[in-house]
C-alpha cells in the first residue's frame, strides 16, 4: 500500500493525519470521527495549516482540506469543502464521501463527471496486485474488470464497497476494501497535496531511490575526488551586480462560486469574508486567510445540503439541530461541534 511520509509534510498537515494513527483505517470513517482533528482543521487558516504566508490556488487548498476532514471521518465538512475545489477534485472527493455514506448512487454521480484522473493508472495496478491471491468471488470480478479496461474503475469499486459496507464480506475480504480504500486516498492525497505545494513527485521518489545507494556513494567519492580548481587571482575582484529583484507575489484569489461554480478573483485581503456571487446572487465565504483565527469564534458555520450540495450559512448555535434547505426543502442535521 502506498503510505504518506508526514515528514515530508508542514506540521499541521502532519498532525490532522497522525490523529489517525498508523494502523490501518476502519471501513467507515465517519463512524469514527476525531474530533481533536476536527478540532484543528476549524482553528487554522490555510496559513497556518500550509505553512505558507500566501497560498496560490485556492481550489487546491480547499481540496487539500477536505480531504483531511474526510480522512478524518467529518463527512458533511468534508463534502462542504470540496464544493469549493477545483472541479475533478472536487467530483472526486464527493464520490469518495457519498461512498462512504452509503450513497452508492450519488457517488457514482460524482464519478461520472470524472473521465480519468492521474491517480487512476497506479491505482489500478497496485490493486490488480494486492487482489492476484484472493479467493473472494466479488473481488476477483474486481480484478478481472480493471485487467480488461486497464485502468481504475470507480464504478466498480463502490459496488465491492457497498457488499462490505452491509456485511455481505468475511473480514479478511473487508480487510482488503479497506486496504483498497485506504491506497486510493493516500494517492489522491499526495498527488493534491504535492501540486498544491509545489513538490516535484518525480524528483521524491528519485531522492527515495537513492537513499539506499547514499553510503556507498559517499565512500567511493572520497577515493575518487577530482583535483580543486585553481583559487581565483585576488587582483580581478568579482563584479558586484545587484541581486535579481524578487518575483511578485500574486494578491489575488481565484474562488468559484458554490452553488453556480462561476469564478471570480479577489483580492487576498479579502480572505474569510462574505461576498455575493454575480451571477447567481448567493452569498458565501472566501476560503481561507486569517479572518477566522484573528477575529475569535466564528458566528456561523457553513454546511452543504446532503441531497443539492447547496452551501448555507448558519448560526453556531444551530449545531446539532435539524435545518431545512431553502434550496430543495431537504432536512438534514447540522454538525455537531467538537469539543476542543
Amino acid at each position: 500500500m502506498v503510505e504518506i511520509d508526514l515528514s515530508k509534510l508542514t506540521p499541521n498537515v502532519a498532525e490532522v493525519l497522525r490523529l489517525r494513527g498508523t494502523n490501518l483505517p476502519p471501513l467507515i470513517w465517519s463512524d469514527h470521527a476525531l474530533p481533536q482533528a476536527n478540532a484543528l482543521l476549524e482553528e487554522l487558516p490555510d496559513d497556518k495549516l500550509f505553512s505558507t504566508p500566501q497560498v496560490t490556488d485556492a481550489g487546491l487548498a480547499t481540496g487539500v482540506r477536505a480531504l483531511l476532514y474526510l480522512r478524518s471521518g467529518w463527512s458533511a465538512e468534508a463534502l462542504m469543502y470540496a464544493m469549493m475545489a477545483s472541479e475533478d477534485l472536487r467530483e472526486y472527493i464527493c464520490g469518495m464521501g457519498e461512498r462512504g455514506l452509503g450513497h452508492a448512487d450519488r457517488a457514482k454521480n460524482h464519478f461520472q463527471k470524472i473521465i480519468d484522473h492521474d491517480v487512476f493508472g497506479v491505482l489500478s495496478k497496485l490493486t490488480q496486485g494486492l487482489l492476484k491471491n484472493s479467493m473472494d468471488k466479488r473481488l476477483t470480478r474486481l480484478a478481472g474488470i480493471l485487467e480488461v479496461h486497464g485502468n481504475w474503475e470507480p464504478y466498480a469499486f463502490i459496488d465491492v464497497f457497498e457488499e462490505a459496507r452491509t456485511g455481505q464480506m468475511s473480514s479478511a475480504s473487508e480487510h482488503t476494501v479497506r486496504v483498497i480504500q485506504s491506497t486510493e486516498f493516500n494517492l489522491l492525497f499526495l498527488h493534491s497535496y504535492q501540486q498544491l505545494m509545489k513538490v516535484d513527485a518525480k524528483k521524491v521518489e528519485e531522492e527515495q531511490a537513492e537513499r539506499h545507494a547514499a553510503p556507498r556513494k559517499r565512500i567511493s567519492s572520497k577515493k575518487h575526488r577530482p583535483p580543486s580548481s585553481p583559487t581565483p587571482s585576488r587582483s580581478a575582484p568579482a563584479s558586484k551586480e545587484p541581486p535579481p529583484a524578487p518575483k511578485p507575489v500574486s494578491k489575488d484569489v481565484r474562488v468559484g462560486c458554490p452553488k453556480c461554480k462561476n469564478l471570480k478573483i479577489y483580492p487576498a485581503s479579502q480572505r474569510g469574508e462574505k461576498t455575493r456571487c454575480e451571477k447567481c446572487q448567493v452569498v458565501f465565504a472566501i476560503p481561507g486567510g486569517k479572518t477566522a483565527a484573528s477575529t475569535g469564534p466564528s458566528t456561523s458555520v457553513r454546511v452543504a445540503c446532503p441531497k443539492c450540495r447547496m452551501a448555507g450559512s448558519y448560526p453556531v448555535s444551530k449545531r446539532g439541530c435539524k435545518v431545512q434547505c431553502a434550496k430543495c426543502s431537504a432536512h438534514f442535521n447540522i454538525p455537531k461541534r467538537s469539543a476542543a
